[in-house]
Formats: structure tokens, C-alpha cells, sequence
């Protein structure tokens, strides 16, 4: 048989794909990251105790849509690398969006009248902030991951690094519910921080745990 009579012949029972097909894998699979996630910070260090007062402040909200759009923003981006041959520079151009809109929340706090610099930068717990948006990003990344095996992407270390970007910016906003700081320099920095170090290890295990 020859090659172009048997690509006829497999390509005649081949179904297209439905519409909406990897969004739906991403979402089923995500969303048993995002309850691990959410398991993870309730069992190690658990809600603030005055998140419903918290919950009527700027500075939560702040870090709130910060966090939700990265993660928005790092779902898009997944989906699309689950995809051979997708764009991504759509969707990589307005990620820039919120990090330029915290980053001058951040300017306009450190230049108020009469602004403590170090603890705006600082707070409390700049030393294991980014340590705790990773191990409560964990779940989320390995939900990412078995996600993105189901999927065909072709850039490993890339698809690693959005699957630990969108992992990152999800259990960022999943630690918020717990972190006692609300200022934006904090959170631009040190939540950033967390959301980039997650990134990077995805950016690491991609070439090995994608690998089809």
C-alpha cells in the first residue's frame, strides 16, 4: 500500500475535535488542583482570622485581582500551548496588564506623604512568602501538568513555565486568604516573586514530565 493510501484510508474515520475540547479537560482537571490547593493552605496555615473584616479593604482586594488575573491570564496562555502551533502573543501581551497595574498601585503607595518604604516592601513575612505561594501552588501545578499530558504541546520548557505560571497566580490567590499584608509593594514584589518561582520549576520538569 502506498504511503498516500493509507493516510486516506486512517483519515477517513477521524471525528474533529469539538469545540471547546481542551478548555473542558483544562477546567476538570484544574479544578481538582484548585481544591488541593486549597486543602494545602487550610491544612498547613490556614485562613486569616479576621478575613471577613479584611474582605472590605483595598489592599485585599488589590492582591485578590492581581492574583485571579495572572491566573486568568496563565489558563489562556495554557490552553493555548496545549495547542501545536496556537499563538500565545495575544494573550502573553495583556498578561503585562495587571503586573503594570500593581507595579503603579506600588509607586503611588511608596511616594505617598509620609510612606514606610521598608514596611510597605517588607511587612512581616517577605522571608517565606514566596516559599508558601509555591508549596500552596504544588497541586495546582500537578493538576496543570496532567492536564497538559493529555494535550500535544510541542515547547516543553515553555508549556512547563505557563503551566507554573497559571499554577502560581491560582495558589497566590489561594495564600491571599491567608496572608496578613495588603500593601502593594509586598504583593508586587514578594507575591511575584512566588508566581515566577513556580514558573521556574515548571520551566524545569516541562522537557521531562511533557515529553509525549
Amino acid at each position: 500500500m502506498r504511503t498516500d493510501d493509507l493516510i486516506a484510508q486512517l483519515s477517513v474515520s477521524v471525528e474533529p475535535v469539538k469545540s471547546g475540547a481542551v478548555a473542558r479537560i483544562l477546567l476538570g482537571t484544574i479544578a481538582l488542583g484548585l481544591l488541593g490547593s486549597i486543602m494545602v493552605m487550610m491544612a498547613a496555615i490556614g485562613l486569616r482570622h479576621d478575613l471577613s473584616t479584611a474582605m472590605t479593604s483595598f489592599g485585599m482586594w488589590t492582591k485578590l485581582v492581581y492574583t485571579f488575573a495572572i491566573a486568568a491570564f496563565g489558563f489562556w496562555l495554557v490552553e493555548r500551548v496545549g495547542r501545536p502551533g496556537a499563538p500565545i502573543t495575544p494573550a502573553s501581551r495583556l498578561l503585562a496588564l495587571p503586573v503594570l497595574v500593581i507595579v503603579a498601585v506600588a509607586v503611588a503607595q511608596l511616594l505617598a506623604p509620609g510612606a514606610d518604604m521598608p514596611d510597605l516592601v517588607m511587612g512581616h513575612t517577605a522571608r517565606v512568602c514566596p516559599f508558601l505561594v509555591v508549596m500552596v501552588s504544588l497541586p495546582m501545578l500537578i493538576a496543570s501538568f496532567w492536564a497538559l499530558r493529555r494535550l500535544a504541546p510541542t515547547r516543553l520548557t515553555l508549556a512547563g513555565a505557563l503551566a507554573g505560571l497559571f499554577a502560581g497566580g491560582a495558589g497566590a490567590f489561594v495564600y491571599s486568604l491567608h496572608c496578613p499584608e495588603t500593601a502593594a509593594p509586598f504583593v508586587a514584589l514578594w507575591y511575584s516573586a512566588g508566581i515566577l518561582l513556580t514558573a521556574g520549576l515548571g520551566a524545569l520538569l516541562g522537557p521531562r514530565l511533557l515529553r509525549w
